[in-house]
């Protein structure tokens, strides 16, 4: 099992990672102003945000190039190189001058780090997973891969943590001259830390494999199937980190409520994976992840409906923390399955490039549809619907796996 101080140089990594990806989309606007030709309305903002989308385009990338290399010379080395990409983009974003300083070659910076940030982003998925699932007992397998996942969204709360103090003492000239800058910042200074603890770590690519679980040889069907869970797992992710612009645009609430409504996700996401891993360790993969689903199935429309019908931050808040809650539950379990089903000589590039690829069409596709079935309809219940179709995925992978957690397995056989 890892040391305490390993385990954190691994999660460390993954929430500043996540907390640089998404506080460029939290000063979006910000950045749009001061890095972009000013033209027809609205075009600088477009042309941001199509810049976030290619980070999230980058990411598959990543995760075939780095999980590739952490499955050919070691996961070490190859969490070393994204942190440090990751940290160059932080630094280059936070120092990049602005269009009035240096014209377009400012854009062009940001595109190149945005793209920087995918690349480490979508490539450190792969060999910290099989880091931590390799180095973990396996009847405790399930609640370190939830952590890893857990850490990701602590880094999503920092993130919006910053961003409510940025919006709240500085004006909105500021933010656009330095106050974006400082968030990158903050990311960049906890770099030299976490790289000095991650170089400590301990190789695990030629651990012999443990438990009665060891899968030896890839099988595509449970692979596909624990591919349709991740997707469910992060469908409902997308539409949780959705909730920001959706609620400031749609249903006008002030930004700062919209960053709280944010954090509130977030942290109910922290809970809900690492309940959701130390359940799926002690009572088995399958029947958390079923019970957590059918739930969410049954509940996220109307609830959502309940939500949003108040007009108040309060009651929308409590039904996203209940749809966040069940998601993230089901979610940690069929992410630790999804992990489970992968020989461990190609397990941080089939982690990797699944978890990339699918991170990617979620997150890059899914606001944009809700965005535009809002916008066309008038529905704005539409988060509500994406909730029951990550829902419906996550029931459909759940009976189709096998069990993989240890403890169920050992009292299968004991039987």
């Amino acid at each position: 099992m890892p040391t305490r101080r390993q385990f954190v140089a691994v999660i460390s990594g993954n929430a500043l990672e996540f907390y640089d990806f998404l506080s460029f989309s939290f000063f979006a606007v910000n950045l749009s102003r001061v890095m972009f030709p000013a033209g027809a309305p609205g075009s600088a903002l477009l042309l941001t945000l199509m810049t976030a989308g290619a980070g999230f385009g980058a990411r598959p990338l990543g995760a075939i190039l780095f999980g590739l290399l952490g499955d050919r010379i070691g996961r070490r080395p190859t969490m070393l190189a994204t942190f440090a990409l990751m940290g160059t983009s932080a630094v280059g974003l936070a120092l990049t001058p602005d269009y009035a300083a240096i014209g377009m070659a400012a854009p062009v910076m940001v595109v190149v780090f945005r793209l920087l940030q995918g690349l480490a982003a979508g490539g450190d998925v792969g060999p910290t997973t099989a880091f931590l699932a390799e180095s973990a007992p396996p009847e405790r397998r399930g609640m370190l891969i939830a952590l890893q996942l857990a850490a990701m969204r602590i880094g999503v709360l920092a993130s919006g943590l910053v961003g409510l103090a940025l919006a709240s003492t500085l004006t909105p000239a500021q933010l656009d001259a330095y106050g974006w800058r400082i968030a990158f910042g903050i990311g960049a200074g906890i770099v030299p830390l976490a790289f000095i603890l991650r170089r400590r770590l301990d190789e695990t690519l030629h651990l012999p494999e443990r438990g009665p679980h060891v899968v030896t040889e890839l099988n595509l069907r449970a692979y596909a199937a624990a591919l349709l869970g991740v997707a469910g797992f992060l469908l409902a992710g997308a539409a949780g980190d959705f909730l920001f612009v959706y609620a400031v645009t749609f249903l006008k609430i002030p930004v700062t409520n919209g960053y709280l409504l944010q954090m509130a996700a977030a942290a109910t996401q922290i809970v809900g994976l690492v309940a959701g891993g130390w359940l799926g360790d002690r009572i088995g993969r399958r029947r958390v992840n079923l019970g957590a689903a059918l739930a969410a199935a049954v509940v996220s429309l109307p609830l959502f409906r309940w939500g949003i019908a108040g007009g108040t931050l309060g009651q929308l808040a409590l039904a996203v923390a209940v749809l966040l809650l069940l998601a993230t539950i089901s979610g940690a379990v069929a992410y630790a399955s999804f992990v489970e089903t992968t020989p461990k000589r190609h397990r941080a590039g089939l982690v990797g490039i699944g978890y990339g690829v699918i991170v990617a069409l979620t997150f890059g596709v899914t606001p944009v549809l809700l965005t535009r079935y809002i916008t066309r309809t008038g529905d704005v219940a539409a988060p509500g619907y994406a909730f029951v179709v990550a829902a419906v995925l996550l029931i459909v992978s759940a009976l189709t796996l096998p069990e993989t957690s240890p403890r169920s397995i050992g009292k299968q056989g004991s039987a």
